[in-house]
């Protein structure tokens, strides 16, 4: 005769130990640990692209930007400011005592330009190429050695851009004088690489930065504003952050954008600069689908402060008094007065700061 359920509770011998079962993960994964003590899944430093708006949209912090371990995107087409905020980013990096990669595939890096906006050029290792595959083989070789030689976190990788690589058929096809397709082998070819680097850019603490070509989908019965980006599914999913630009030029004193000014160049027919616009479509450490537009004048560059007027506005650290602002009660004028005033800035970051802290974030349920 069986037993019952109570007799065997009362004849059972005791529970063991968890951390005993999850020994046998430490042993087969050296890397197995607690989340709250992973490092592979913590995210404890940033690269500031420049823009204060931009930082705050991809990390949730003014004074944050790219992650650290993690691959980040900027999606959109042509002379939209891609390149231009990579350069940021590379330069800013450079700051932090890091070394830059950048894998050049249409050729959109010289040395001039890097210096104009920031970076050494003697420190940017340049490495020109066309195949998929040997990005591939390169970018985890080279983090491979990166961790080997305990050079964690001191390294950044720059793919500029994703669009312009071909698979190895396609370079094939190319060699042989052929007419037939490439049938989707240079989207598995990409996400291979991708999902490669991954990982790979987590052990090292590497951030990678990558551009690529957006473009509409013409038998979209409904279009949205997040468009395909070139390459297939691959930049989508192995991607921590996704930033979709855009731009429109300004033309000096005709600009409904308050970052605008009247500097310009001579020959330029009065376009004085450009508007960019950044919208997170994809973003693993706070909310996505956040917006902000950064100002570039063509001959004073990237305004850092451009887009935090309305930041500011939104979440009610500044109060708007007809045409002026005012900060706690102080009336600080009109907007055009102050607006790379850094005093005036240094009283109203703090508080837009620890505002952002709060809002932008992932809400704890219930």
């Amino acid at each position: 005769m069986g037993k019952n359920k109570k007799e065997v509770d009362e004849t059972s011998e005791e529970v063991g130990n968890i951390k005993d079962v999850f020994k046998i993960l430490d042993d087969l994964n050296p890397e197995a640990a607690y989340l709250n003590e992973n490092t592979l899944s913590t995210v404890k430093e940033w690269v500031d692209t420049g823009s204060m708006a931009l930082n705050a949209i991809i990390s949730g912090s003014l004074y944050g930007g790219i992650p650290m371990g993690r691959i980040t995107g900027l999606a959109g087409p042509q002379a939209c400011g891609k390149t231009l905020i990579a350069n940021k980013v590379m330069a800013n990096a450079q700051k932090k005592g890091m070394h830059v990669v950048y894998f050049d595939t249409e050729n959109a890096l010289d040395p001039e330009t890097a210096i104009n906006l920031g970076c050494d050029a003697s420190k940017i290792k340049h490495c020109p190429v066309e195949i998929i595959e040997d990005c591939r083989n390169q970018i985890v070789k080279f983090l491979k050695s990166v961790v080997e030689n305990k050079l964690q976190g001191k390294v950044m990788l720059v793919i500029d851009s994703l669009g312009n690589l071909i698979s190895s058929r396609e370079a094939k096809i190319i060699e042989d004088g052929k007419d037939s397709a490439d049938m989707g082998a240079r989207a598995v070819s990409l996400k291979s690489m991708l999902r490669a680097i991954t990982h790979a850019a987590a052990k090292a603490n590497t951030p990678v930065l990558f551009t690529n070509h957006v473009y509409d989908n013409p038998a979209a019965l409904y279009p949205t504003l997040v468009k395909n980006q070139s390459g297939g599914s691959g930049p989508l999913y192995m991607s921590s952050v996704l930033v979709q630009m855009s731009t429109k030029q300004e033309r000096s004193g005709k600009s409904d954008n308050k970052n605008s000014d009247d500097e310009i160049t001579p020959l330029s027919k009065d376009v004085n600069g450009l508007t960019m616009r950044a919208f997170t479509t994809k973003n693993r450490f706070v909310p996505p689908f956040l917006t902000c537009e950064m100002y570039l004048n063509f001959r004073s560059g990237l305004n850092k402060y451009s887009g935090l007027l309305e930041m500011a506005e939104g979440y009610g650290v500044l109060e708007k008094q007809g045409h002026r602002h005012a900060l706690n009660g102080e009336v600080l004028g009109f907007y055009k007065d102050w607006r790379n005033d850094a005093a005036v800035w240094d009283k109203i970051l703090p508080l837009l700061e620890e505002k952002l802290k709060n809002e932008l974030k992932f809400k704890k349920e219930d």
